[in-house]
């Protein structure tokens, strides 16, 4: 892998110095962002998937339900293009399966745009909802729009600190990047990180360490995806198609025997996927088994509600939520950005 990363650093070198080239375009001006005139929070990363988004956004959301609330989403993996308002006969297919699972999880009450110009999602939620407050998920890098307040996140196991541009790294971007936000989250953290570590991170971050966070997953209970009755498995088959299923592997090992169907992040299910768990499955003999996955992937199966034979397999899907450090303080600073109250630093 060292080799290999060696072969690509020039790739990465002139990557870098493309993406640096068009970060300093927009920021002196010559190529123009459209400042979004709503309030605004971006939940952003620079490194290629698997940060946490989803999570921050919900979590973000569910605090702000007192100030209008709206996602603003490309839909990435959509099979539609052009921007829509999520309405009630959406599916994942037609505008993504992360907007999906938010209108799932927030019905009516949080309008969901999907937009590859973002702008436009802007628009029409302004037209629609015009005192709206919009959590862009994932548009650090679509730098035509600019949001109000940026968030970036970046994982306890891959810091940006540690990591490369593309493609012998996995950074959309280089590390300066990271002065155009405003907060930066450590997500997937361990449950335990002593306060040194803490620091450490922080000064290989070079961010104010008032304005960096720590985050755990904390896994809750899990849900049927269609009607299934929970009884206590043996095995479980832990099917996914997301980033890094590792950290949900390692979780239900602390309860069962465990055995993954890894498919790539945002992957499309297809009848032949599904035939080939059905297989799997057929090996566990008389054992008595569950079928899990994740919420963003549990939305993706439920197109193929009505296949033969689907929902008599005991398919549940893993919820969970985020435990931030110094939580008040991280809830203060975008709870003073949206009411007006504070000045940005940076």
């Amino acid at each position: 892998m060292q080799r290999m990363r060696l072969l690509l650093w020039p790739f990465s070198v002139v990557y870098g110095l493309i993406l640096s080239l068009r970060n300093w375009l927009f920021n002196k001006g010559f190529l123009k962002s459209y400042v979004i005139p709503n309030k605004s929070i971006c939940v952003g990363n620079i490194t290629v998937g698997g940060t946490g988004k989803s999570p921050m956004t919900i979590y973000i959301v569910e605090l702000l339900r007192d100030f209008n609330p709206a996602i603003l989403s490309r839909g990435y993996g959509r099979a539609t293009k052009g921007p829509i308002l999520a309405g009630d006969h959406e599916t994942a297919s037609t505008i993504g399966d992360e907007p999906f699972m938010y209108r799932q999880r927030f019905g009516k009450e949080v309008p969901i745009v999907v937009a590859e110009e973002r702008k436009l999602g802007v628009e029409i939620l302004n037209e629609r909802y015009p005192n709206s407050t919009i959590v862009l998920d994932d548009a650090f890098q679509h730098r035509k729009v600019k949001a109000g307040l940026q968030l970036v996140l970046t994982t306890f196991d891959r810091p940006i600190f540690n990591d490369f541009p593309f493609p012998a790294g996995n950074l959309r971007e280089t590390r300066n990047g990271l002065k155009r936000a405003d907060i930066v989250v450590v997500t997937k953290c361990p449950e335990q990180v002593d306060e040194a570590t803490k620091t450490h991170y922080i000064k290989q971050l070079h961010f104010p360490a008032e304005k960096v966070f720590f985050t755990t997953v904390v896994y809750g209970d899990l849900k049927p995806v269609f009607s299934a009755i929970w009884s206590a498995p043996e095995v479980v088959l832990l099917v996914t198609g997301i980033a890094n299923p590792l950290p949900l592997k390692q979780h239900l090992e602390k309860q069962y025997e465990v055995e993954l169907m890894a498919f790539p992040d945002h992957h499309a299910f297809t009848p032949n996927d599904l035939l080939s768990i059905r297989q799997k499955v057929a090996t566990f003999a008389s054992r008595r088994f569950a079928i899990v996955t994740t919420e963003k992937d549990a939305v993706r199966l439920l197109g193929f509600a009505e296949t033969e034979g689907m929902k008599s397999l005991p398919w549940f899907y893993q919820t969970m939520s985020l435990e931030i450090d110094r939580e008040e303080a991280f809830n203060n600073l975008l709870l003073k950005y949206v009411t007006g109250t504070n000045e940005r630093s940076r």
